[in-house]
């Protein structure tokens, strides 16, 4: 027997590995890699044996080291990675078994059967460049994907569109963004089936732009993207950007505005590690106090009744802190306060809506649900 660990692919993260051949069943003790950053979560590995012809044993035990350590693991339970088998889909894993040791540390493990050739490892559903292909190739031609600049490290920052629009042109315009922090991959399958939505319904009343890889470089090397040096992109949307991505996007916008009348600008993310209470809507603050701005609260009630119960959190709007120079510099306070543009963050949870484990299907089935409830309120407003 001879287990291997790989991660040297696109999306792939992982660190402080330790296999130990010796114990029943073998365990593989990893933890995530903090990628020069002050918190850490995603993880995305292979498990491999090609020894020939060697037995191998029905289980392997999987252990994450350093849970104290990682971001929003404050119920452990709710932390289910997911597993595929070579040729296999993926399937979300059941809940781990957390350990104590001596000194205070906790860890939480998870056995799952031994892989006949390899298994795949991941906190949530990877979504990289070959799912987005999948994506635009069932959409049949409904979306144009544009290169509109570079990000920091030098790789293409794509924009899918379902139309260019023209100069002056009142027609509503949607701007989409996801994964300003990289390992936030909910936020990409919420996307995902936003983008089917749309393409389904061949409605081009609505201009829709969206970034769908907006950490390209995190995204790529399997960096988790939140408060990185020199500034989470997410805290660098001020008038003077701090992270070349931004600017690229801000310039982007600034042509989407020319051709279209801004309807709302939606950003797509994932809550922390371990919240399991539902999709939830994080709202700019509004000019004064920390009472929800007043139209993107109604975005709000809208996408939460279309969501309903099985998929909206009880306490689904929430408002960003007000206080620190980090929340002002947000995607969605930029929108607000610079371009008096109604926008909201809209955050899945990395496994669990209440008692509902989530899968790719229901991630999709979210960005159904959203996606309409931006037409209905859309048409709504055309009406008036």
């Amino acid at each position: 027997m001879s287990l291997r660990v790989e991660y040297r692919f696109p999306g792939g993260s992982v660190a402080g590995v330790h296999v130990d051949t010796q114990s029943n069943p073998p365990e593989v003790l990893f933890s995530a890699d903090p990628s020069g950053g002050p918190g850490c979560l995603w993880f995305n590995f292979r498990l491999s044996d090609d020894s020939p012809g060697g037995e191998r044993p029905d289980k392997v035990t999987l252990t994450l080291r350093f849970l104290r350590n990682l971001i929003g693991t404050d119920s452990p339970a709710a932390l289910r990675p997911v597993i595929r088998s070579k040729g296999q889909n993926w399937m979300r894993g059941k809940a781990g078994t957390v350990q104590i040791a001596p000194d205070g540390q906790r860890s939480l493990s998870w056995t799952i059967p031994y892989p006949a050739e390899a298994v795949d490892v991941a906190l949530c559903f990877p979504y990289g460049r070959p799912e987005l292909r999948t994506r635009l190739q069932k959409s049949k031609g409904y979306w144009s994907r544009d290169e509109i600049g570079l990000s920091q490290g030098g790789r293409p920052v794509s924009r899918l569109s379902n139309d260019y629009g023209s100069s002056g042109s009142k027609q509503p315009g949607l701007y989409l963004v996801a994964r300003q922090h990289a390992g936030e991959t909910p936020g990409s399958w919420v996307l995902d089936g936003m983008l089917d939505y749309f393409s389904r319904k061949r409605d081009n009343r609505l201009l829709v732009w969206a970034v769908p890889f907006v950490d390209t470089d995190g995204i790529e090397r399997g960096h988790r993207g939140g408060d990185r040096y020199p500034c989470s992109l997410d805290h660098s949307w001020s008038v003077r950007p701090v992270r070349h991505e931004t600017r690229v996007i801000q310039q982007d916008i600034a042509e989407w505005r020319t051709r279209c009348q801004p309807l709302l600008m939606l950003d797509l993310r994932a809550t922390t590690g371990t919240a399991g209470d539902g999709i939830c809507a994080v709202l700019p603050p509004a000019a004064e106090g920390d009472a929800p701005a007043r139209e993107p609260g109604k975005w709000a009630n809208v996408i939460s009744e279309e969501l309903g119960a099985d998929y909206a959190a009880g306490d689904f709007k929430r408002v960003a802190g007000n206080g620190s120079p980090e929340n002002a510099a947000t995607f969605c306070n930029y929108a607000q306060t610079e371009l008096e543009i109604e926008a909201l963050a809209l955050e899945a949870p990395y496994a669990l809506c209440g008692k509902t484990v989530m899968t790719q299907k229901q991630y999709r089935e979210v960005g159904h649900r959203i996606a309409r409830a931006i037409l209905k309120r859309a048409k709504s407003l055309r009406g008036k």
